[in-house]
């Protein structure tokens, strides 16, 4: 039969009169290991749970409430927004193990355990952590006055959220909106079209991936001015009634922000279209659309162009046809432009 180990007495003794250290006091030295375990607890006794002190030491307090997390990371680190799910898996796995450790997230019990049949899958820690986090992170965007899209990562809610307020210091300006565009929908993005290669020496014709960057500019139209000339030719003519281009000589002339989504073949007349390219863009530009119509100032309109209008297919290419509107084609700032 064995003997049942003593707990070694508390460390915190030392804090108190000598006459706790005799024989006689184990039951205090033995009551102040549970206060030791939680205070500084380094072992195992909590479940892998760090002790309050070395929450308050690591900074936890200070930084769980803002996105960039600093004490999951090493202070050498310098980068913004480290990030996290972003992560190989096993990285990742281990920083969301290092916050469990700090937190604490309860693992929720699978009801359907102790049913027959074939049970949903349990939860692990992992998944507890991240939706903990998640959830913090919602809570976090209200206070900024932001939703966090649910489809976002985890990382995508970080960065959102540690630069949305330097972006309200700017609303209503094109600075402010093409930040905030480029911000939301990860601009300028990189997309892969593809290339004609003609035959050279021997080799048939083909086609070869090929990388460009989309972007999306915010801009002001300069307001037309009412000129002053003494030539009758020049001179400016009023009206009875206004005409688009036209100086506004009373009344209010509502503000405009165009927004140009620019395509990487307007740099690069090589770079071909895809299907998948197309439905990116019209995606983006229904995106945006719904965004501006939100974040506009109020008595304001905007347009949406597309740059460049159309490229030209290349002769006798069956490889490849980039002018096939409405697969692989989009037409530009007169035929594809929408105005609010």
């Amino acid at each position: 039969m064995s003997t049942p180990t003593t707990p070694k007495p508390s460390s915190y003794l030392r804090y108190l009169p000598a006459v706790y250290s005799g024989p006689d006091s184990a039951f205090v030295g033995n009551y102040l290991n549970i206060f030791e375990k939680l205070l500084t607890s380094d072992d195992d006794a909590l479940n892998g749970r760090r002790g309050i002190q070395a929450l308050l030491a690591a900074g936890v307090i200070g930084n769980l409430f803002y996105p960039r997390l600093s004490f999951l990371f090493e202070p050498s680190n310098t980068e913004f927004i480290p990030p996290i799910s972003g992560l190989e898996p096993d990285k990742e796995t281990q920083i969301l193990a290092d916050l469990d450790s700090y937190i604490g997230v309860p693992v929720p019990v699978n009801p359907t355990t102790k049913f027959s049949g074939s049970p949903q899958a349990s939860a692990t820690p992992k998944s507890a952590t991240q939706a903990w986090l998640d959830g913090l992170l919602d809570w976090l965007g209200g206070w900024v006055n932001l939703t966090p899209d649910s489809q976002w990562s985890i990382d995508k809610k970080r960065m959102v959220i540690a630069q949305v307020l330097a972006l309200y210091r700017l609303r209503g300006t094109p600075q402010g909106l093409n930040f905030l565009i480029n911000l939301l929908f990860d601009l300028p993005r990189q997309i892969t079209g593809i290339a004609y290669q003609p035959p050279q020496r021997g080799q048939k014709a083909s086609t070869v991936p090929i990388t460009g960057s989309m972007t999306v500019t915010v801009s002001n139209p300069t307001p037309p001015c009412i000129g002053v000339s003494d030539k009758v030719a020049s001179a400016f003519i009023l009206h009875e009634q206004y005409q688009s281009g036209q100086p506004v000589v009373s009344g209010y002339f509502p503000w405009r922000f165009d927004v140009l989504i620019t395509l990487p073949n307007a740099a690069n007349p090589d770079f071909i279209l895809t299907r998948d390219n197309v439905q990116e863009i019209l995606t983006l530009q229904k995106n945006l659309q719904q965004l501006l119509a939100v974040i506009k100032p109020a008595a304001t309109r905007f347009t949406i162009g597309i740059l460049p209008s159309m490229q030209l297919p290349v002769t006798h290419t069956p490889l490849c046809s980039s002018a096939t509107l409405g697969n692989n084609t989009l037409l530009g700032l007169s035929g594809k432009s929408t105005s609010n």
